[in-house]
């Protein structure tokens, strides 16, 4: 019988997830799942199917996979790759109008402004 592993993954996440089990030889099975897409299409997202006698050996696999995708990345200046940078406490109007629907941030090391 099929139990899910891990469910609404993204199409990366999933494939990422599937070749991890592979390597450990455990077979499973990729299938949508969630909201079907427009207009009716296969689901949103991907959840992984593996046999019951399987569980105990990919458990600690899906832990792991689960503990990195909930943990954030780490934010890196795309001009020095340098870490920490913070978000722009009071950008100017014309950059609240042309980044909006995003933060601005600025890097402690070089002073390059992004967005996120």
């Amino acid at each position: 019988m099929l139990t899910p592993a891990a469910q609404f993954l993204t199409y990366a996440e999933a494939v990422a997830l599937y070749n991890q089990l592979k390597e450990a030889d455990v077979d499973a099975l990729v299938k949508t799942c969630g909201p079907p897409s427009f207009p009716f299409g296969d689901g949103l997202f991907y959840q992984l199917l593996i046999e019951e006698a399987d569980v105990p050996q990919a458990q600690a696999l899906v832990e792991a996979f689960e503990q990195q995708r909930a943990t954030p990345p780490v934010l890196r200046c795309p001009r020095c790759r340098a870490e920490g940078a913070a978000p722009l406490p009071r950008p100017a109007w014309w950059q609240r109008l042309y980044y909006a629907g995003t933060v601005l941030h600025k890097c402690p090391q070089c002073g390059a402004e992004f967005s996120v």
